[in-house]
């Protein structure tokens, strides 16, 4: 400090601006009333050009998405504008390295101080969502693929008995019948959809859920898809027994990935390359074919605001996306048939009609019900930006882990506490066995547990492979390091919570 004092100063019509802090935040609730003000107004002209039944040109599309961003200004773009500069914003850009190269940006990953406690948050959530009158809330599992995501699920079926809940077949017929007359808690889970990254803020079921996410290094999750449903299933599971020690055997295998595993790179999505654009699987990219930056897009997608212009969608599809954000479209109610079951007596394979064509149109129209299950574009070239918005997402859920310490004591005893259930029950994640067996190859160690795919090309001579896949996943890598922060982070905090516990 300079001990210089800050005397009052005048501007040519003689108001003081001594509060230049106190100035801001007044123009900034000027901006915030006109935009409220405005917004019914425009998002009512909107909705009629969206409901005609006249061809959509090139113009009138501009002219949707013009009013479209205004109508949903207030947690889009006018949000980021005005806001960046207002307030300290633990996200915000504030350094951009290798000019003329990829931006990166320097994020601070904390926690709030005010923060819900871990401690028994499943009882708290969905106690706090039934005094306030609600019909129901949701156990969401953002499932990654190749990240653990199908021993998860085994897992969260036995945390829903634990609390006396079932959701089985059975279960889904008998909703038909009759709707339940009590507070219940419904599983639905992401997989195959991309996430609106202001989803956390706008759509009223996440406040009422439970929210998990599982996250993989990007080479070692793309690798394993390679080899779980890409060319290289031809050697699934790679047989550790033989890899070095049998030449005919490593060297079919590094022949094979040296051919096959760039051609892989090149699709996204069936049948489909880069240069074709994406626009028809829209937010389906996320199957067993190869996608550049995969986890990152999975939580950068975007349904408002200016990111909307960036990506890639036809008319139709950019017409239903604002008609299902949560800002035209009421979320409030469960829709029980909507939701996912488990197949009777197996833990890994979901009854999920909601999500399949054709089936229970009337009650599923526009899909699954639960938190984020609305249209969301996540194709476009991706930038330092979309880091940003993912990992604003990220901090949104309840626990953030990471595949490579699924049986890690720490991570298990950590989301036991969350669910509610006890720490040494036989179902918990230190126990399973379905993680081993889910596995397409064993690893041991916590080399082989982190580095299994990217040691494998190393020791394969197939360097440059390897190169390719960390240039066209740099940004996800980026954004895999601050999830691995913010992991630790949350687990830390949670040790500060339980002390002394048990």
């Amino acid at each position: 400090m300079s001990g210089v004092k800050d005397e009052p100063i005048k501007n040519g019509s003689g108001v003081k601006l001594s509060n230049r802090k106190s100035v801001l935040f007044k123009l900034l609730g000027i901006v915030c009333l006109v935009l409220v003000i405005g917004r019914r107004s425009s998002f009512m002209q909107t909705h009629d050009l969206l409901n005609t039944n006249t061809t959509v040109t090139k113009d009138k599309t501009d002219e949707i998405k013009a009013k479209s961003d205004f109508a949903f200004a207030q947690i889009g773009t006018d949000v980021e504008k005005i806001g960046s500069n207002m307030k300290k914003d633990p996200l915000r850009k504030t350094s951009r390295k290798n000019k003329g190269g990829i931006g990166q940006l320097s994020l601070s990953i904390d926690i709030d101080e005010d923060h819900e406690p871990y401690l028994n948050r499943w009882q708290r959530r969905f106690a706090s969502s039934k005094v306030r009158n609600k019909k129901g809330g949701y156990l969401f599992f953002r499932h990654t693929r190749k990240a653990g995501g199908t021993s998860l699920r085994a897992y969260f079926q036995d945390v829903l008995l634990y609390h006396n809940i079932t959701r089985t077949v059975d279960d889904f017929r008998a909703v038909k019948k009759k709707s339940p007359d009590s507070y219940q808690i419904y599983y639905i889970e992401h997989e195959f959809q991309s996430m609106d990254w202001q989803c956390p803020s706008v759509d009223p079921r996440w406040q009422e859920s439970i929210r998990i996410i599982v996250l993989r290094h990007p080479i070692e999750r793309h690798l394993s898809e390679y080899f779980f449903s890409g060319a290289g299933n031809k050697f699934a599971p790679i047989d550790k027994q033989q890899l070095y020690v049998n030449k005919t055997y490593t060297d079919a295998l590094t022949q094979h990935i040296s051919k096959y595993l760039p051609k892989w790179t090149k699709g996204i999505g069936i049948n489909r390359h880069k240069e074709e654009g994406i626009e028809g699987l829209f937010n389906m990219i996320f199957s067993r074919r190869y996608t550049d930056n995969f986890q990152l897009r999975a939580l950068a997608g975007c349904s408002s605001g200016d990111c909307l212009k960036e990506k890639k969608f036809t008319e139709d599809q950019m017409e239903k996306i604002y008609e299902f954000h949560p800002s035209s479209y009421s979320y409030s109610t469960p829709v029980p048939r909507c939701t996912q079951y488990w197949r009777n007596r197996n833990k890994t394979a979901l009854f999920e009609q909601c999500a399949k064509s054709g089936h229970i149109v009337e009650e599923c129209s526009i899909g699954c019900d639960g938190p984020c299950f609305y249209p969301s574009a996540a194709w476009h070239k991706m930038d330092s930006i979309d880091v940003t918005r993912a990992v604003t997402a990220l901090k949104a859920f309840d626990a953030v882990l990471l595949m490579e310490k699924l049986d890690d004591e720490d991570q298990a005893d950590f989301l036991s506490d969350i669910m509610g259930v006890p720490r040494d029950a036989e179902f918990s994640l230190v126990k399973r066995g379905d993680i081993i067996s889910n596995s397409g190859v064993v690893k041991s160690g916590k080399r082989e547990k982190t580095h299994f795919y990217r040691d494998l090309l190393v020791k394969l001579g197939l360097k440059h492979e390897l190169q390719t896949l960390r240039k066209e996943n740099e940004l996800e890598i980026e954004f895999f390091h601050h999830a691995e922060k913010l992991n630790e982070m949350m687990i830390n905090q949670w040790k500060k919570e339980s002390s002394g516990t048990t």
